[in-house]
């Protein structure tokens, strides 16, 4: 918990407000409220954290997935964006009110990792594309794209396995640790992305007007 609030703190006192922030921020906020308010709340009322995990899951893929949508520039990968959250917040709402709730929706998990995943990597391979690219690691959006990537990369097969491991008391043991481990490295890149410095943009006009004397 204590190195969520770290990037929480940075982003109130980060001057650059890029597009989307205020919901990347929002998901720093809830992520915070999930594990010192709600979900006690939650094991308090049903004696399991496991519905509390589940409504995580939906709200995290939904504030991520809108501040990826709006840092991506291509019309057709928002097209695609649109219809896999949709598919995927349709499954996930059924799989809340039809399953048992007091298992780890490893399916669910599962599937936003892939998601959130696969957009990152869209959204990474559209910036290195554009002229000022060479500063890229420079921006917030890297930092945070790429905390993300290793986040849910490193978890994956953890959610996976999870469902029908939790009850073993070795599984659990091991999932703390290599949650707790990707989780922290996770907001130590997101730290890191409300610490970088802004290209200047004298920067990017050299290097634009070099490649523009490039002959073909």
């Amino acid at each position: 918990m204590i190195m969520g609030l770290v990037p929480l703190i940075l982003f109130f006192f980060h001057k650059r407000k890029e597009t989307g922030f205020l919901v990347f921020g929002m998901y720093l906020v809830y992520a915070i409220l999930c594990d010192t308010l709600i979900t006690p709340i939650f094991f308090t009322l049903f004696q399991s954290v496991y519905i509390s995990l589940r409504i995580f899951t939906i709200v995290e893929y939904s504030l991520l997935t809108i501040f990826l949508y709006r840092n991506i520039k291509s019309d057709i990968f928002k097209k695609i964006i649109l219809f896999c959250s949709s598919l995927f917040l349709a499954y996930a709402f059924f799989e809340f009110f039809q399953s048992n709730l007091q298992e780890f929706d490893s399916i669910p998990s599962g599937i936003e990792s892939l998601l959130m995943i696969c957009y990152c990597i869209f959204i990474l391979f559209e910036k290195i594309k554009e002229p000022d690219s060479l500063f890229l690691y420079n921006t917030p959006i890297f930092w945070i794209v790429v905390g993300l990537i290793l986040y849910f990369s490193g978890t994956f097969f953890l959610y996976i396995y999870s469902q029908n491991n939790l009850k073993n008391p070795e599984y659990v043991k091991t999932y703390d640790f290599v949650n707790s481990a990707f989780g922290i490295l996770k907001n130590l890149l997101f730290s890191v992305a409300f610490l970088v410095k802004p290209p200047k943009e004298g920067h990017t006009l050299v290097r634009t007007r070099t490649r523009s004397t490039i002959p073909y």
